[in-house]
């Protein structure tokens, strides 16, 4: 484990649940090497393509909050637009008068220890200017904060094929209109407030991918609330990945007013903000593109956040691919595939099927609903003569769950 600064000016007591960590520490250990740089990069790539996330732009970012919100629900997320209006003035952008559009994903567990939820949040929004401040109609965002959107889906696409449960709802939040004073974000979270939700922690990731050097480090932003959180949270990134965690001293910690997770501190909810230890030389800029960041580091940094939700929701062991089992002996032949290849799979009782076939990013590109089929072996045809070649992901769902399988198209 490594050496991480601590906090100087308070005590931290940390109760680290170690039964908690024995119970999972099998599971985190066969999540955490599953989650995938390329992966993380593709998610970047998508959002930096829509050349701006500047939410004041024309028509603002319901495009990108739609996209967000097919990508979650290809995962199994229950994922809605959340929009909201707001009238106001910026000092970069003057008067405005503009609908937002949060996202909000729920994956709902199915033995829940408590009413609490824990809530996975990056901002979805984006901004450039010059050095005279006039803004730019290119904003990539792709450090800030395509990175902490990236992370959060990177966690939905490892629950959903893992066919994972926890004992607490996780909500997956993306937000718009950060960049214009956390609008987004204070809009959830009086939301939640004046609903009285009960909030575990909120784990928020912005700007978590450029890293230029070895010396990888992650600054832990923290909230007086939620002592014991960054201090588990520290512990936690040294256990689990390759990054040295830095918890700044109380001086050191304005920052934490600047990012989304402020605004749930504000209501008195409990956070933690991580964000690269060394900063962007791309910050606001159109050169805030993805080529300028490190994705192993990134995902070292969705590595931390998967440990973290492990621990504070707790993988409920009794549901799960384990206690669902509904196939034997399922795969796919040949593999790798030219064009056309064969599903095989066998049933123990009586079912609907639905079998999709999805590339890594969770998007459907073969999809067939099959009447009620007997319990037995059956066989099926799958034309994969239209994709290109690659890695894709085949999921054979049922009444009583689903498994995925691998396929490789030459």
């Amino acid at each position: 484990m490594k050496r991480f600064i601590y906090i100087s000016v308070m005590v931290v007591v940390t109760m680290m649940t170690g039964s908690l960590f024995a119970q999972n520490e099998e599971d985190i250990n066969n999540l955490l090497p599953q989650i995938n740089a390329d992966s993380l990069l593709r998610t970047v790539n998508d959002l930096e393509n829509f050349g701006s996330r500047f939410a004041l732009r024309t028509g603002g970012n319901r495009e990108v909050a739609e996209y967000l919100v097919q990508r979650l629900t290809n995962y199994g997320v229950n994922a809605v637009i959340d929009s909201f209006y707001n009238e106001s003035t910026n000092w970069l952008a003057g008067d405005y008068a503009q609908w937002f559009y949060n996202v909000k994903g729920i994956l709902s567990s199915e033995n829940p220890k408590d009413d609490s939820i824990v809530i996975v949040g990056a901002h979805l929004d984006a901004i450039s200017y010059n050095q005279n401040y006039t803004l730019l109609n290119q904003a990539p965002g792709a450090d800030d904060n395509a990175s902490g959107v990236a992370v959060m889906m990177e966690l939905a696409r490892i629950c959903h094929e893992n066919g994972l449960r926890f004992k607490r709802d996780i909500h997956f939040m993306a937000y718009d209109g950060e960049e214009l004073g956390l609008l987004g974000s204070y809009d959830d979270a009086w939301r939640r407030d004046t609903a009285g939700d009960k909030v575990a922690i909120m784990l928020n990731n912005d700007m978590v991918s450029y890293q230029p050097d070895e010396d990888w480090k992650l600054t832990l932003h923290w909230y007086d609330n939620a002592l014991d959180i960054v201090s588990r949270a520290a512990e936690i990134c040294s256990q689990y990945t390759n990054i040295e965690p830095v918890v700044p001293t109380e001086d050191e910690n304005g920052d934490s007013h600047y990012s989304d997770s402020y605004a749930y501190y504000q209501f008195g909810f409990r956070a933690v903000f991580a964000i690269e230890h060394t900063f962007s030389t791309s910050y606001h800029t159109y050169h805030d593109v993805s080529d300028s960041n490190n994705y192993d580091f990134l995902a070292d940094v969705a590595r931390y956040n998967m440990a973290m939700l492990v621990a504070y929701t707790e993988l409920d062991n009794t549901v799960g691919v384990e206690e669902h089992a509904f196939t034997a002996m399922a795969h796919v032949y040949p593999n790798p595939v030219t064009d056309k290849a064969c599903l095989q799979y066998q049933l123990y009782d009586n079912s609907s099927v639905e079998i999709s076939v999805t590339d890594l990013l969770g998007r459907v590109l073969l999809h067939q609903n099959l009447p009620l089929q007997t319990a037995g072996i059956h066989l099926i045809d799958l034309d994969l003569s239209q994709l290109p070649s690659g890695v894709y992901l085949c999921q054979i769902r049922t009444d009583r769950g689903s498994e995925t399988l691998k396929i490789a198209r030459k």
